[in-house]
């Protein structure tokens, strides 16, 4: 693999997607359920899709109570550890990068640390330093190779 080729990490079904899908099973199960009993199966036909989108909804709120409190948690930081914190935590770094230029912190101080975390040898630390690179800084992006002649199916 070249150092312009970002390897993505596969992705990782974390505690709040089991919350997520969880909570939309049982709010379906539980719905259809109660539909059937009180009217019959039209309306555990028409309930089951409901109980799908509320359950959905109340097992995404652990995952929402917890985005909230780290973006509180972000604010009541100091600058200094902000910037102490995108040395470990580069997995949140566009969400520090953010907070710190929020504050007035210049944001051309940050580049050096994106590249850094781009040309890293490991991959999670290149994929997202190119999730940053495209949020912050686009011009540090290697360029995309376009279709070639033979790909184009207009000429």
């Amino acid at each position: 693999m070249s150092d312009n080729e970002t390897a993505q990490p596969a992705r990782l079904l974390t505690l709040f997607d089991l919350f997520k899908f969880g909570g939309a099973l049982m709010g379906a199960v539980a719905a259809s359920s109660f539909g059937y009993r009180t009217f019959g199966w039209p309306a555990a036909i028409v309930a089951a899709p409901l109980g799908l989108i509320a359950g959905a909804f109340i097992g995404n709120l652990p995952w929402i109570a917890t985005d909230l409190l780290m973006r509180y948690e972000l604010k009541r930081s100091s600058s200094a550890r902000l910037k102490q914190r995108l040395e470990s935590e580069f997995f949140i770094s566009h969400l520090l990068i953010a907070e710190l230029v929020s504050r007035g912190e210049p944001l051309e101080q940050f580049r050096d640390y994106v590249t850094g975390l781009m040309r890293s040898a490991d991959p999670h630390q290149r994929y997202f330093g190119h999730a940053v690179a495209r949020i912050w800084f686009p011009d540090a992006l290697p360029p995309q190779p376009g279709p070639s002649k033979l790909e184009d199916p207009k000429t």
